[in-house]
């Protein structure tokens, strides 16, 4: 009996001891760590697996994440601004050894603004999300992953940017969806990136809405199984504020909702693409000097499927730099193999008749 008692006890101790075990890992990869002094003390402090929650107020500081599975959370009202700092960037995330890759990071909730260049740069960073963040008047790119994949940029709110709002280049696997981006020379920019989801969007009031583009000399030379799908691509009429010649983002022309270039097997399906100046979908090849810079890329826009969009009221007052293409819905140069046109809603096309789909 003595014996059949002192088990029973050894046993109660053995589960409590799982069960305190069990719970304290539970709080290690759950650590919350609330910023005191400054965001990159508490990233500083952070372990992977840890979230870091930012307060609200002003925070005038450049942050650099350098390690895996870390979380930076916002609370309403906290913003961080890159008034008068000597560094480019609000968040940088890559690691400290070249050519290494992050895995893992979240950020959400946060206002980034008036950064020199880029609100939040990401490279090689791999199983990323960046969700319900407001980007204001960062110079060059709003939300910027380079080099990364396996990711979800959703819910954000962007503008003011004079390169991209949402840029996603030389990268694979990622889905950029339910964002509003509002006043950025491009709205959406898929650059030499892969199995790409662009889905139900607002992007309104920039130069361009959104493009699929290939360009020379970057380390990626395709742009692929690009999605783009339930968006609205409405007013992209901003002037391209870009004047440097040298700038190939200088040769955009302005008013065009949706800008397919040198990019292959894209489907564009259910938009809403109206009163873009220029024109409403444009398919179009790099031009040859352009593309004589890299003679690793294919210049022309293959396999690429335009259907069931609603595309109207656009081309009323192009840019110049549209010619020698006329206004219209829908343009496309006749360049490049099996791409086609099917089921669209839309008034106007160069050329008049669109190769049907399948």
């Amino acid at each position: 009996m003595k014996h059949k008692f002192f088990s029973i006890i050894v046993s109660l101790l053995c589960l409590l001891s799982i069960t305190i075990t069990s719970a304290y890992a539970l709080r290690a990869q759950s650590n919350i760590i609330v910023v005191t002094t400054t965001i990159q003390a508490a990233v500083d402090a952070a372990n992977s697996g840890d979230t870091v929650r930012v307060p609200p107020g002003m925070y005038y500081e450049n942050v650099f994440v350098t390690k895996d599975n870390i979380t930076i959370e916002g609370s309403i009202g906290a913003i961080m601004d890159g008034t008068g700092l000597s560094g480019t960037s609000g968040i940088t995330v890559r690691s400290l050894t070249p050519l290494a890759r992050i895995n893992g990071f979240r950020l959400t909730g946060l206002q980034v603004q008036n950064y020199s260049r880029n609100g939040v740069i990401l490279v090689r960073v791999d199983n990323y999300q960046i969700d319900h963040g407001v980007y204001v008047d960062n110079d060059a790119y709003g939300i910027f992953p380079i080099r990364s994949s396996h990711g979800v940029i959703e819910f954000n709110h962007v503008s003011g940017s004079d390169d991209t709002g949402i840029y996603i280049g030389q990268s694979s696997d990622a889905v950029i969806r339910k964002n509003q981006v509002t006043d950025c020379t491009v709205g959406i920019n898929v650059e030499v990136s892969s199995n790409i989801t662009v889905q139900d969007n607002k992007v309104m009031d920039n130069t361009i809405g959104t493009a699929a583009l290939v360009l020379p000399g970057l380390s990626v030379t395709e742009t692929t199984n690009i999605q783009i799908n339930g968006n609205l691509f409405m007013r992209n009429n901003r002037p391209n504020p870009m004047t440097d010649p040298t700038d190939i983002l200088s040769q955009l022309p302005s008013g065009i909702g949706l800008l397919v270039f040198g990019a292959d097997h894209v489907t564009v399906m259910d938009n809403k693409i109206s009163d873009n100046n220029s024109a409403g979908i444009a398919v179009i090849q790099v031009p040859p000097a352009l593309a004589a810079l890299d003679p690793r890329i294919n210049p022309l826009p293959d396999h690429n499927e335009i259907s069931k969009n609603v595309v109207l009221s656009n081309g009323s007052n192009p840019d110049p730099k549209i010619a020698p293409f006329p206004p219209s819905d829908l343009i496309w140069d006749v360049s490049g193999t099996n791409n086609c046109w099917s089921d669209n809603v839309s008034k106007t096309s160069f050329p008049s008749s669109l190769p049907d789909c399948p």
